[in-house]
């Protein structure tokens, strides 16, 4: 099977495409070996058309089409006919930010425009959470939306006795409370780092002999260490797909406090040591403080078991064969 997967993330940048390289070892696993088409900046309207261009006379060598990306990736790959063709929307590329006064809120709005526009021209679309999935679901009449989260890797991400993590990361017998912030961009508005801070500031005023644990572009060979040593993650996200950084906490056993994103509620339902709370600061540092006094010790690994590489590959490789079968 020959697949084809255009997309617009930088290699250049680190972990860019990091969810890709995940998912294509679990395919070479099974004997497909997704070829990355990187399309490129595609904000100018030139640069848009010559992707679709190059990518229609590409699709002749491939059996299926896998478009990683909505927005822009998706509208130039839409080109493509005579192969079947599938669509992952991420959240980025569907949610928009309210702030009316950023570039961001009409970015965002495009991005949505573009995804749209280009829905019914996919046989399936994949989402990677439950909310995202129904909301796709009310704009298209044609295509099949099914929800699959980016996979992580169980095996790398597990729990581990925090001390003995500690000590790796060069803080023997640190005894403080670890909250964990995770971001690509600390600059990005819609992971309001500031209210981040700020939420900790009053945490640390409260309950004290806290420290602020920022992962941001790390070698992601150090993200399993680094998560598994912290003692909540803490999440102020405007909108989200399904954060691959929340799904590692929650292999390692870490808790969350969260803004109401993907399908955190669900968790926070089943999990009362999981939070949800409004992007207020004094709301989020009041749960920071409650998690971290709380004598639990649940199992929240269960909630990613079906998000492990194994278990997506094999959804995704059944998928595609149904689609050309």
């Amino acid at each position: 099977m020959h697949v084809l997967w255009p997309h617009n993330f930088d290699p250049a940048k680190p972990n860019s495409q990091l969810f890709m390289n995940t998912l294509s070892l679990g395919l070479r696993a099974r004997g497909i070996d997704p070829h990355y088409e990187y399309l490129g900046n595609l904000r100018s309207i030139m640069n848009l058309v010559k992707a679709r261009w190059r990518l229609r006379r590409m699709a002749s060598d491939f059996d299926l089409v896998h478009a990683q990306y909505g927005s822009a990736c998706a509208f130039a790959t839409a080109a493509i006919e005579g192969i079947p063709k599938v669509l992952s929307i991420r959240g980025s590329d569907w949610n928009v930010l309210d702030d009316s006064t950023s570039f961001s809120y009409f970015h965002t709005r495009l991005a949505r425009g573009m995804t749209r526009w280009s829905l019914d021209n996919y046989d399936c679309v994949l989402t990677v959470s439950r909310r995202l999935a129904a909301d796709v679901q009310r704009f298209t009449t044609r295509s099949h939306v099914l929800t699959m989260p980016s996979p992580i890797d169980l095996k790398r991400f597990v729990p581990l006795d925090k001390k003995e993590a500690r000590a790796q990361l060069g803080f023997p017998d640190n005894t403080e409370k670890w909250v964990l912030f995770t971001a690509l961009d600390l600059s990005a508005p819609v992971k309001r780092f500031s209210l981040a801070k700020e939420a900790f500031g009053l945490a640390n005023e409260k309950c004290g002999n806290l420290r602020l644990r920022v992962a941001t572009n790390l070698p992601h060979e150090m993200l399993p260490l680094f998560t598994a040593s912290c003692d909540v993650i803490l999440c102020t996200s405007e909108t989200e797909g399904w954060p691959n950084c929340l799904k590692e906490a929650l292999a390692c056993n870490v808790p969350f406090v969260a803004t109401d994103v993907s399908d955190l509620p669900d968790i926070a339902r089943r999990e009362p040591i999981c939070r949800i709370c409004p992007a207020d600061p004094a709301g989020l540092a009041d749960n920071i403080c409650d998690v971290l006094v709380s004598k639990q010790l649940p199992d929240l690994r269960r909630h990613v078991a079906d998000m492990s590489l194994d278990a997506v590959s094999a959804r995704l490789v059944t998928i595609y064969e149904s689609l050309l079968s």
